[in-house]
């Protein structure tokens, strides 16, 4: 996924939030594929498609943009 990231991030030359969901949206469609089609427990399905890192960017972005969103009212 690293390599992943980097090719995006480098040589497409995207913005840093564009990688980071591709690299979700990614994780979500490789769970969907275990959890469905391949019959994996729901847990199992999980642990094998989210690395560490995107589950602590996409909570760390989370909490951002709620954060965000109630300073802006």
């Amino acid at each position: 996924m690293l390599l992943f990231v980097f090719v995006f991030g480098l040589l497409l030359d995207k913005p840093v939030i564009y990688m980071f969901i591709a690299l979700f949206v990614h994780s979500t469609l490789l769970f969907i594929i275990r959890y469905f089609w391949q019959g994996k427990e729901f847990g199992q399905a999980f642990t094998h498609s989210f690395d560490l890192i995107t589950i602590t960017i996409v909570i760390i972005f989370t909490i951002l943009k709620v954060q965000k969103a109630k300073s802006s009212e």
